[in-house]
């Protein structure tokens, strides 16, 4: 069991580093989610299946982030992972401070995490889905290269 990890809350600005809140729309529907959802209240809901001591964990917010984009366009573990690096309002939503250009963890951490909090954790983690982004409409990554043609993005975007 890991120790609980901690969102990064830095807000200083760093000479290198732009915040991403100064790049995005804030109309955005993920931008709208960061806010709109209780993240302090599902870090303290999960924080019983961590250890006091420990390596730290990936924290909460990122991993629960990342299972509700997956939700979200019914991706795999791996795509999910795979495109967060690219979009800035995929890491906006999942607490990330300044636009990250690597992957934030690996496939196992999201195995690891659902095995941690069970079904009931993964069923409360699926209603936020729902209350968040409606039931999910069949919009997908079907590969990772179609993200390249026109009738891709219309698919997505709408």
């Amino acid at each position: 069991m890991a120790m609980l990890g901690r969102t990064r809350n830095r807000r200083q600005l760093d000479i290198f580093e732009v915040p991403i809140e100064r790049f995005i729309n804030r109309d955005h529907e993920f931008a709208i989610g960061a806010v709109n959802i209780d993240w302090e209240s599902l870090e303290e809901h999960f924080k019983p299946f961590y250890a006091p001591k420990g390596r730290p964990s990936v924290p909460p917010r990122k991993i629960i982030g990342m299972i509700l984009l997956k939700e979200r366009f019914s991706l795999s573990d791996e795509k999910v992972l795979k495109i967060w690096p690219e979009n800035p309002y995929w890491q906006y939503f999942c607490g990330e401070v300044h636009f990250q250009t690597n992957k934030p963890f690996s496939v196992g951490e999201l195995t690891r995490f659902r095995r941690r909090i069970g079904a009931e954790g993964q069923e409360m983690i699926k209603n936020i889905s729902i209350k968040q982004f409606g039931k999910p409409d069949g919009k997908t990554y079907d590969s990772y290269s179609d993200r390249k043609k026109k009738n891709f993005w219309k698919k997505i975007i709408g």
